[in-house]
């Protein structure tokens, strides 16, 4: 079931996707910096290779930074998919329970 089609939540989903999307973009840009930082440390200039050596570390912070974004929207896409679920599973109940106007629940 697609749940952006049935949620009640729709601003709530995009918002997730959006999160997600922008921290993938921090991730690319993280790559970017991590590949240029390792190539420029390949070269026989010092000035690049100080600059390659003091880019890699901020290229790792960047990318770890960007993931908790990634799983920051991918949460709130979970949580709004258990609430949907969760929602249906009620109003299931509620039509089984007046199918069987003898259920018991205690």
């Amino acid at each position: 079931m697609d749940f952006q089609n049935n949620s009640r939540f729709k601003t709530l989903l995009s918002l997730g996707k959006t999160i997600s999307i922008i921290g993938w973009v921090i991730v690319g840009f993280a790559g970017l910096t991590i590949f240029s930082s390792l190539t420029s440390c390949v070269s026989n200039d010092s000035f690049a290779k100080a600059i390659g050596l003091l880019s890699f570390p901020i290229g790792l912070l960047t990318g770890a930074f960007g993931y908790l974004f990634v799983a920051m929207g991918q949460m709130i896409s979970c949580f709004v998919s258990m609430e949907d679920n969760t929602h249906r599973t009620v109003e299931l109940l509620n039509e089984l329970k007046s199918q069987l106007p003898n259920f018991n629940t205690k």
